[in-house]
């Protein structure tokens, strides 16, 4: 079996969003697979609902994410799961890098953006502010 070639290429910003890019990106019709997508944060928080599962493992920085009243700190290496139809809320007071991978969404249900912002610059010793 040979390897799938994907279109690669630098992160770029889309008006309203993070950074990122779509290695494989989310399918259309029906019954969209898998997605795979590297993005990141840099002082910023990025809030969104999917009806898939979705799993961010961290390659760089600092994360955190807010999902179903839990919060977590993540860091290099580490790996959050958003579950389907939960509101995730992510947010990196300096840096984070992630990779991102959207679990199928077999009713090809709509995902929702609730809200990209710049964070407030962080208080010592705190998570910065996700509002």
């Amino acid at each position: 079996m040979a390897p799938h070639k994907y279109p690669s290429g630098p992160l770029v910003r889309r008006e309203g969003a993070p950074k990122g890019h779509a290695f494989v990106p989310p399918g259309e019709g029906p019954r969209p697979g898998v997605a795979l997508m590297e993005w990141e944060l840099r002082g910023e928080s990025w809030t969104d609902e999917h009806p898939h599962d979705e799993f961010n493992y961290v390659l760089e920085g600092l994360l955190f994410v807010a999902c179903d009243g839990q919060t977590v700190e993540a860091v290099t290496g580490d790996v959050v799961r958003v579950p389907a139809g939960s509101v995730g809320r992510y947010w990196a007071p300096e840096y984070a890098r992630m990779v991102a991978v959207y679990a199928p969404n077999p009713q090809g249900l709509e995902s929702r953006v609730h809200a990209f912002t710049r964070l407030d610059p962080p208080a010592e010793g705190k998570g910065g502010s996700a509002s």
